[in-house]
């Protein structure tokens, strides 16, 4: 019984369930024609969506344990993954004092037009 849950995908089960459903108010004549396709159906759907499943834990590994995601080479362990961090924070602070000297020139220079612009 175990191996069966593991096998079908609970979403698959309420989709089917529903179509079949919808077919015994809308069509119940055809509701017993299709039965056997829907149950059919219920493997092939839960392949789908446990490879889907699959292919979406590989990407979003929160370790980064995955080696290379999308082309670029993830870190593959915490002392790495700190170190990329700490570069990255490096970074930032460099791209803020950049950002910091530029506003101080900017402010610097607006008196001196202010008063230029000024007649005596």
């Amino acid at each position: 019984m175990n191996a069966l849950k593991m096998c079908l995908n609970w979403k698959v089960l309420a989709g089917v369930a529903a179509v079949g459903a919808g077919l015994l108010v809308f069509a119940p004549g055809l509701a017993a024609a299709a039965l056997p396709f829907l149950v059919l159906a219920i493997c092939p759907l839960s392949m789908v969506f446990m490879m889907g499943a699959m292919n979406g834990m590989g990407q979003t590994s929160p370790t980064g344990a995955t080696g290379a995601v999308g082309g670029v080479q993830q870190p593959r362990n915490r002392n790495e993954r700190l170190a990329e961090l700490e570069m990255q924070q490096q970074a930032l602070a460099n791209q803020i004092a950049t950002l910091e000297a530029e506003d101080e020139a900017r402010l610097e220079r607006r008196p001196n037009a202010e008063a230029a612009a000024q007649p005596s």
